[in-house]
């Protein structure tokens, strides 16, 4: 599926197989190990990648899997329990993923907005 991803400064928005152009709107504020994977798109805005499935959960793997090999830590999918870690909330067309039938093999359609919120937590 293709995906457009607009990265916030807490968030990632994501436009599934968008059937009109994406385009990033008002500036906004982006941390930038969020371009680590795709340098070339800071300049534009918006990321446009290629992600194999079509599942919200093939989603979420495959944006894991970019950032580790640009050596960032990134993993919404806790590995151990196969659910959404704690330091993430994802949002599919304006609800949670819990409330989703399917939760996260949920199918993505055309135009399906997903949110993916970033929880930071001070340790220390």
């Amino acid at each position: 599926m293709k995906v457009a991803i607009i990265p916030g400064l807490t968030d990632l928005k994501i436009k599934t197989n968008p059937t009109r152009k994406v385009d990033r709107g008002q500036p906004h504020i982006v941390m930038p190990w969020v371009w680590a994977p795709w340098p070339e798109a800071q300049k534009k805005g918006v990321i446009e990648i290629e992600v194999e499935g079509k599942t919200l959960r093939a989603l979420l793997v495959c944006l894991s899997d970019r950032y580790k090999e640009a050596k960032v830590d990134f993993e919404p999918i806790n590995p151990k329990t196969k659910d959404i870690d704690f330091d993430y909330d994802i949002v599919v067309n304006g609800q949670n993923y819990v409330g989703l039938r399917d939760g996260l093999d949920t199918k993505m359609r055309n135009d399906d907005e997903v949110l993916i919120k970033m929880n930071w937590r001070w340790d220390g």
